[in-house]
């Protein structure tokens, strides 16, 4: 399967949350939500974020289909960030990862909407059967919330847990969530 680079990753709606491609002009509201230090704290990589760095993040996006990254709105209003890495058609994997920057977004059904809209992406337009994260341990919200959306703990390491989501958990997770969603 190949994508063209044109439409590549194209704007995509659901749940009431629209996802559209980072742009040149999102890159400085990206990088200060991504250097918050709530949000920096729960990252793989907690590394501050400099304005050249992100400029050479953006430039290595241009063309390359094994990574996509969106801003997520609500209600038309950025709210955060989503994103599919390690993309492999051939294998039909990627690593999913998401964050919500305004707090009164975090605590409600609002990253509901854009997890299932980022996973409906990568299921139902890439076709993709698994999904695999990274979560701290004592990350519990993560933990929770990952958990709920039908991930599954395959396995335990000192540092991080690593969970899987199959598109047949993903349904079956989804669907008592998706009931009370009204967007």
């Amino acid at each position: 399967m190949s994508l063209q680079t044109t439409t590549w990753p194209g704007e995509y709606q659901s749940y009431g949350v629209t996802l559209k491609p980072i742009g040149a002009a999102d890159l400085e509201m990206v990088r200060q939500w991504r250097n918050d230090p709530f949000i920096a704290s729960l990252m793989l990589d907690k590394t501050e974020i400099t304005s050249q760095m992100q400029q050479q993040w953006f430039s290595g996006l241009i063309g390359d289909q094994s990574r996509v990254y969106w801003v997520a709105y609500f209600k038309q209003l950025p709210i955060g960030v989503a994103s599919l890495t390690n993309i492999d058609l051939v294998n039909k994997t990627a690593e999913p990862g998401m964050y919500i920057y305004p707090e009164q977004y975090r605590n409600n059904i609002v990253p509901f909407c854009v997890a299932f809209a980022l996973n409906d992406f990568a299921f139902e337009v890439l076709k993709l059967t698994t999904l695999y994260g990274k979560i701290y341990p004592d990350n519990h919200a993560s933990v929770r919330f990952h958990q709920k959306c039908g991930y599954r703990c395959y396995q335990h390491t000192d540092e991080l847990d690593l969970y899987q989501l199959t598109a047949d958990h993903y349904m079956t997770a989804k669907a008592p969530i998706a009931h009370f969603i009204r967007y």
